[in-house]
């Protein structure tokens, strides 16, 4: 698969880097009026360390190679900004929990305590630690992302990966259907539907390069596809592709299509 290397704006990761920062330095700050008791407080603080810890170390890494100039390859942005995305959540919940709230009931306020200290253990767990692993981005964020969006999009590709795409795919694409191919990859809808050869020799359709193709193009494109977002590739490619073979065309069957992509290895 082509690969593709995205980088995040600065300006943007150094807004959000400041944002989670201030929300955390509030939240800290309006601790004391709910606590009390000063081991509630150093345990709530400990906390909240442990939360921005790998954070900090991530990002503040990523801004330093920025401003000196340095190879920042290694942050990843379709992992990290699920991962920002997930710390301004949760501080932003987690600042209005902290909010100096006049509670005389002293089991309704022993229960609120309680319920600010559940939420950033359970924060330490998920933050400083679930979101930072290989499961996370392996298993997890994939799920996320299938359930935020479901239907599948071509992202935008410039005019020297639409001609390596097209080259690389001359020999499954009847010639007439060039044109509609290099429609698809502006992100248009083809005049007509794209003729698909794709035979494996033995004059039997196979999908394959098709599901490959597709990956590429798409959005999200570097996960195999599930659930929602599974039957959404076959209707794109339904709606957009048909089978050529033998000089006639014919239409895609739905259920032979999705057991082919259960045997497809990304």
């Amino acid at each position: 698969m082509m690969k593709i290397n995205i980088e995040s704006r600065p300006s943007l990761l150094i807004l959000v880097s400041f944002v989670i920062s201030l929300i955390t330095l509030m939240g800290v700050y309006l601790i004391p009026f709910n606590f009390r008791v000063p081991i509630f407080k150093v345990i709530a603080l400990v906390l909240i360390v442990f939360i921005l810890y790998p954070f900090c170390r991530v990002n503040i890494k990523w801004i330093l190679y920025y401003f000196f100039c340095l190879d920042r390859d290694w942050w990843i942005a379709r992992i990290e900004r699920p991962r920002i995305f997930i710390y301004i959540i949760y501080f932003a919940i987690l600042l209005m929990m902290l909010k100096d709230i006049s509670i005389p009931n002293q089991y309704v306020l022993f229960f609120y305590r309680l319920s600010i200290m559940f939420y950033l253990v359970v924060g330490a767990a998920m933050l400083g630690k679930l979101i930072w692993t290989k499961k996370f981005e392996s298993a997890l964020l994939p799920e996320i992302k299938n359930l935020v969006n479901q239907n599948i999009s071509i992202r935008k590709l410039s005019e020297t990966e639409i001609s390596e795409i097209i080259r690389l795919n001359s020999k499954n694409i009847e010639e007439s259907s060039v044109n509609d191919l290099q429609a698809l990859l502006n992100g248009n809808i083809p005049g007509d539907k794209i003729k698909w050869v794709g035979t494996s020799g033995k004059n039997v359709i196979t999908y394959t390069e098709l599901f490959s193709l597709l990956h590429i193009i798409s959005e999200s494109g570097d996960i195999k596809f599930d659930r929602a977002k599974r039957k959404s590739l076959m209707n794109f490619i339904i709606a957009n592709f048909v089978k050529y073979e033998k000089g006639e065309v014919s239409q895609i069957p739905y259920g032979s299509l999705n057991s082919a992509y259960t045997n497809f290895v990304l």
